[in-house]
Formats: C-alpha cells, sequence, structure tokens
C-alpha cells in the first residue's frame, strides 16, 4: 500500500493523528526534498528510511518505488508542505499505482490553496485552482486568458521572486477585480493583503515580498453573451472578409479615441465573440 500523507504546511501542530500513526508503521517515506522531512520525522520521534523523489528524478525513482511496493512493503509520500499530488509529482505516482494494480489511499490534510480561499474574504461557491503561472510569457498567455474569463474565484502558488511579474501580469488580466494575497499560512507572521493587482504592486514595492504566496482572485462578473457574436466568431473564423473588414474599422477607431492598440483590439473582439489570442490573430493576419 501506498499512502499520501498530508504534512502542515507551517504549524507542526496540524499534522492529524492518523497521518502520525500511518509514518509510525509504513516501512519507508518518499519526500520532495529529504532534508524537510527528516525534521518534521524527527519532531514526532519518527525514523524511517527515506527516499528522495521530486520532479527531476521521479521518471527513475517512480519504477523503483513501485517494485518495493511490489515485493510487500508499505510506503508513505509525503511533499515539503501540504498535500502530496498537488502542484508536485505525487500524481505521477498515482498513476504508476493505478498502471501496475497497486493500492495506494490519501491520508488528508492541509492544503495551501484551500486555506487561503477561505481565507480571502473572496466567494468560494466555485473554486479553479491553477497551481504556479509559467515563468515564460508566452507558455503564460493561456492561463492569463482563463484567468481573464474565469467568473471562478482562481488560486495560484508564487515565490517571493516572481510574485512582482505575476502580479503585473495579473494587472491585465483580473483588471480591477479583487486579490488577496496570503503569505506565511499558519506560521507566526502568517498575513494576508487585499486589493486589486495595482494596489498590491504598490503595497510591495513598499514592503519586499516575503515568503510563499496563495494568490486567491475574483471571479469575473457574469457576462450577457450577445447571442449574435457565436456567429461573428465563426464567421470571422472562416474568414469573412466582410467582417473582417468591419471588425477592423472598430479597431481603428477605438485606436484614434485614445485608446491602446492591445487593448483596442481586446475589446472589439470580445464584441464579436473573441477570445484575446483569437482577436489578436486574426487582426494581424488583417492587417498583412
Amino acid at each position: 500500500m501506498l499512502y499520501l500523507v498530508g504534512t502542515p504546511i507551517g504549524n507542526l501542530g496540524d499534522m492529524t493523528l492518523r497521518a502520525i500513526d500511518t509514518l509510525k508503521n509504513v516501512d519507508f517515506v518518499c519526500a520532495e526534498d529529504t532534508r524537510v522531512t527528516a525534521g518534521l520525522l524527527a519532531h514526532l520521534g519518527i525514523k524511517k528510511p527515506l527516499i528522495s523523489y521530486y520532479e527531476h528524478n521521479k521518471l527513475e525513482r517512480g519504477p523503483q518505488i513501485i517494485e518495493r511496493l511490489r515485493k510487500g512493503e508499505n510506503g508513505a509520500l509525503v511533499t515539503d508542505a501540504g498535500m502530496p499530488g498537488i502542484s508536485d509529482p505525487g500524481e505521477h505516482i498515482v498513476k504508476l499505482c493505478i498502471e501496475a494494480g497497486l493500492e495506494y489511499t490519501v491520508i488528508p490534510g492541509p492544503c495551501a490553496f484551500v486555506t487561503a480561499a477561505v481565507m480571502s474574504g473572496i466567494p468560494t461557491k466555485g473554486i479553479l485552482f491553477l497551481g504556479f503561472l509559467p515563468e515564460n510569457r508566452k507558455q503564460a498567455v493561456p492561463m492569463l486568458e482563463k484567468i481573464s474569463k474565469s467568473e471562478e474565484t482562481v488560486c495560484l502558488y508564487e515565490s517571493p521572486y516572481n510574485i512582482m511579474k505575476t502580479l503585473k501580469a495579473l494587472e491585465q488580466a483580473a483588471g480591477e477585480r479583487q486579490i488577496a494575497l496570503c503569505r506565511e499560512i499558519t506560521k507566526i507572521h502568517e498575513e494576508v493583503r487585499r486589493g486589486t493587482a495595482a494596489e498590491l504592486l504598490a503595497m510591495l514595492e513598499e514592503t519586499p515580498p516575503r515568503g510563499e504566496y496563495v494568490i486567491v482572485i475574483e471571479g469575473r462578473a457574469p457576462v450577457k453573451e450577445d447571442p449574435g457574436t457565436a456567429e461573428k466568431a465563426r464567421r470571422l473564423a472562416e474568414g469573412d472578409e466582410e467582417l473582417l473588414e468591419e471588425f477592423k474599422k472598430q479597431v481603428r477607431e477605438a485606436i484614434d479615441s485614445g485608446m491602446k492598440r492591445n487593448e483596442a483590439v481586446k475589446t472589439v473582439g470580445a464584441a464579436f465573440g473573441l477570445s484575446r489570442s483569437e482577436a489578436y490573430d486574426i487582426y494581424g493576419k488583417g492587417e498583412n
């Protein structure tokens, strides 16, 4: 049996009795960072063999772990903090267990984005968790577009090194929507800051970012879509020259009125039923 064990995201008092009991009774523990887990086990008075298992060695270590389970051993998988399988290679080992027909179970525990969502004060009826925003700008575009369109609350993880860059990207994607920055959750310096992306950037320019962040973003207000926009989008995609000319004309008028080119393309594109990337693509073809 493989046990995926949730561990504290800060306060060690959040370790559950069931999680402690599980770690005491398994034959080995797989850890994202063995030094971090060694400290946790020492705090709990537990001694177990540790196996390093993280993103860059999962293809090599995964089969080794599966083989030990096949031979009848019981293992536990933990991450540095929180639930294994959330933005870490835990999902990979689960897939291997399924393919091998081996049993596994989850020992519930703390989860940073769930805790932050509740702390944020932003509606939690629907939550879209997207993990980390890609550092590569082109790779980040689809996720930012998803955030821009989401009517559900969106949760992201971010490091103190990239938080400013991510907030600048959210200025465009989230506009004036409310955002909660949660850091050091369950720790002594736990903090939640609330505001728009621009307001939070100003705060962090005065107080340099520290600690790991969960970003909770308010969903956009529901948009009542004109039933004709889907038809317009279809016709543009099929290369309707007359409609393309009308689209370009409206973009030019928006620019002439003082709107920036990119904003004009995005705004007019929305009226034609297009996503931001679709509008840029179609407008670019029209310009050529």
